[in-house]
């Protein structure tokens, strides 16, 4: 089983704090949202994760790198223009064969 984490998205809502980082990156308990939703994934034995970005993309790869340090492996799909979930999804069509676990990666549950 995979898991997709959507964390392509400006976060306009969120500005000022978004101006150089997604809002997946914002701090919630000194982590990254995006972290917290990592470790959550981790823990339920899921250790491949496709995370959408977009958005200063830049800000994600620099942090998680290949995810080694929470024990998954990370991929990265680019979503050039935010144009939607949908859009987003359709970037990891080629996992849609298995079992997928997908995720807003500025929702903590």
């Amino acid at each position: 089983m995979k898991a997709v984490i959507l964390a392509a998205g400006v976060g306009g809502r969120m500005l000022p704090l978004t101006y150089t980082r997604p809002k997946a990156m914002l701090p919630i308990a000194n982590k990254p949202i995006l972290e917290h939703i990592i470790i959550q994934i981790a823990e339920t034995g899921i250790n491949e994760i496709i995370v959408i970005i977009g958005y200063h993309d830049e800000v994600i790869r620099n942090y998680f790198g290949d995810g080694g340090r929470w024990g998954v492996s990370l991929s990265y799909y680019i979503q050039r223009q935010q144009k939607g979930t949908a859009n987003a999804l359709e970037l990891a069509t080629d996992c849609f064969n298995e079992d997928l676990l997908v995720m807003n990666g500025d929702v903590i549950i």
